[in-house]
């Protein structure tokens, strides 16, 4: 059987090549005079678009577990509910966070008492993202196109979500703020330090080069005879920067996961600033294809061995507690 660099020389063939150059990110954008007109009136959410949002999530959540007015508080937070709404954002750009009190949720539905709330939240998200953030990719309020993206932050409850301390949130459960967006210099970046800039600029040079690399290794490995010493040499170098890319990238986004934590300071916390700072420069998306390929590489790699990719503990554990309840995923 062959080894992990086989299968990492075969993805990073076949993958998408990085692209540094294509970021955004509406964290350092001149703010507005009001908020999004097409989501927004006055300083209401649309009943329709609230209405939209909620029915949503709901008919997902009710096709796989019960007693969820009992459990379920949900908030529209981040920049798409701020004052800098107008430039391109990327990715996300509503983003519906929503908050269980797990507790509460475990005594209506007893198959998950056991589970530890964050692998029930890794769980929840992951399917989240592979069986709603497809059909909400391309959703229009009002002329407007925008990717609505649902998440669950362990941690957050029903009736609050001060603890992931977000820029802004409004409470579309019960139609309110619960945190206004702050008022902010035109020029948002004269807002956080040198050091921080200067370390998120190491970083940026740091992944130019890893992409640099293996755009190389990509061409050269491409004609090189399959099994010679030359091969494996660029197979393990192929390896090493992947490996690299990948460490970084987890540093970056699990460090944002962080911010927003009851240990971190939310929007302000350098950790964010970080995300955001790569996201504008195209890092974030860079490394993250790179470390797609190592990924790949492990399926494929799994697949040959087993049949299929194995299952992540929190996944293996949510497959056993779903065995034994009547809510089936569809």
């Amino acid at each position: 059987m062959a080894g992990y660099e086989f299968y990492l020389n075969r993805a990073v063939t076949q993958g998408d090549q990085p692209d540094i150059h294509s970021g955004a990110s509406g964290y350092f954008s001149t703010p507005q005079c009001g908020l999004d007109p097409h989501i927004t009136e006055g300083d209401r959410i649309k009943p329709d678009v609230r209405d939209h949002i909620l029915g949503v999530l709901y008919h997902f959540l009710d096709l796989r577990y019960v007693g969820r007015t009992k459990w379920l508080g949900v908030w529209i937070a981040g920049s798409g509910i701020s004052y800098q709404w107008a430039e391109d954002r990327g990715n996300g750009d509503l983003d519906i966070l929503f908050g269980i009190d797990y507790p509460e949720f475990c005594q209506a539905n007893p198959a998950f008492q056991g589970m530890p709330e964050a692998e029930f939240a890794d769980l929840l998200n992951s399917d989240l993202k592979k069986k709603l953030w497809p059909h909400t990719a391309q959703t229009n309020f009002h002329g407007q196109t925008y990717e609505v993206t649902y998440y669950f932050n362990p941690g957050t409850t029903a009736s609050s979500i001060q603890a992931i301390h977000p820029y802004a949130a409004y409470n579309l459960t019960r139609d309110v703020w619960d945190i206004r967006p702050p008022e902010l210099p035109d020029d948002p970046r004269s807002l956080y330090p040198a050091e921080w800039k200067q370390a998120v600029e190491d970083e940026q040079q740091q992944t130019r080069m890893l992409v640099d690399r293996y755009n190389r290794l990509r061409s050269q490995s491409a004609g090189l005879v399959e099994n010679s010493p030359a091969w494996k040499n660029a197979l393990d170098s192929q390896k090493a920067v992947v490996e690299q890319a990948k460490t970084l990238f987890d540093s970056i986004h699990l460090g944002r996961r962080a911010a927003f934590s009851n240990t971190g300071e939310g929007y302000g916390d350098y950790a964010n600033f970080r995300w955001q700072a790569h996201k504008e420069a195209g890092t974030v998306q860079a490394l993250s294809t790179l470390a797609t390929a190592d990924s790949e590489a492990h399926k494929a790699q799994q697949t040959d061995l087993y049949g299929a990719p194995l299952d992540d503990a929190a996944t293996a554990l949510a497959k056993a507690a779903l065995w034994n309840t009547p809510y089936r995923r569809p």
